[in-house]
């Protein structure tokens, strides 16, 4: 069984980009420095797992479209708990646009895993410094795990860009009957507790399942969750994908993210995991 980890500079477009891949028999990853982004998962090199822009890019503190972007300390806009103040933050927090640092890299017969960590002293809610870290392991399966042991108010998410083929072909399972239906601002119930994708989407479901099947033209990919109160299901459909400056008219139809979220912002420590396995 060939194992690797490398450093490398660029992939895909983004040709200056620094990143590490791995290696585990047929299956490989890269990981890029910047973010902590995943950006590829072949569990053989005929298929790629997850879906990368086109038109992604990372300079000017631009975040990376595509993958799996973490978004920590907080999802979507910055509300109260993280914004005391009440300052302009971006959105999905802090981590996305930073440079992380290879902490431990460990290679066996049995898998090959990264540990990748960023400190950070300007958190707005928080006084001190901060270690997030990111545990990638590749194996005949690829394990993303976000951790932060510092006692706040955090939420996280890995927020996970799946390559589909066609939008048409996808149907996600199980999942909650009942969820927050962020188009619409209202609650809703879909009593077949699955979802194909034929519109706008951007859903929130409270307590889902720790395990979770993606169906699409591509393959099925077995989604494992853990640490989480959510899972996120979300796609731009035409007219946002068509103003968005990272996106492709069409590019909506190439991909669906299936996000696990942590987002209770009581006080506490964090580990959020996703666990992708091609079935």
């Amino acid at each position: 069984m060939k194992t690797a980890i490398n450093q490398l500079t660029g992939f895909a477009h983004l040709t200056d980009l620094p990143c590490i891949s791995l290696q585990y028999g047929a299956a490989t990853a890269v990981i890029s420095l910047y973010g902590a982004q995943l950006l590829s998962y072949k569990p053989s090199a005929e298929r790629e797992v997850l879906w990368l822009s086109p038109k992604a890019g990372w300079h000017n503190g631009q975040a990376i479209r595509g993958g799996i972007p973490i978004c920590w300390p907080w999802f979507g806009p910055a509300s109260t708990p993280f914004n005391p103040d009440n300052k302009a933050l971006p959105n999905h927090g802090l981590v996305r646009n930073r440079l992380w640092q290879l902490a431990q890299q460990h290679s066996s017969p049995n898998g090959v895993s990264v540990c990748l960590q960023l400190e950070l002293n300007d958190v707005p809610h928080y006084r001190g410094t901060v270690l997030v870290k990111l545990a990638v392991n590749l194996s005949d399966s690829l394990s993303v795990q976000l951790s932060c042991n510092s006692p706040m108010p955090q939420q996280g998410a890995l927020h996970s860009y799946f390559n589909i083929g066609d939008i048409g072909s996808v149907l996600i399972r199980p999942l909650p009957a009942q969820y927050q239906d962020k188009v619409s601002a209202k609650t809703a119930v879909e009593p077949q507790l699955s979802t194909g994708v034929c519109t706008e989407v951007d859903r929130i479901y409270s307590n889902s399942a720790a395990q979770l099947r993606l169906d699409a033209q591509t393959g099925a990919v077995a989604i494992h969750q853990a640490g989480h109160d959510a899972t996120i299901v979300w796609n731009p459909w035409q007219e946002k994908s068509s103003r968005t400056a990272d996106l492709t008219p069409d590019g909506y139809q190439r991909f669906v993210c299936v996000e696990s979220a942590r987002l209770h912002t009581d006080s506490a420590t964090l580990s959020l995991q996703q666990q992708l396995k091609a079935v």
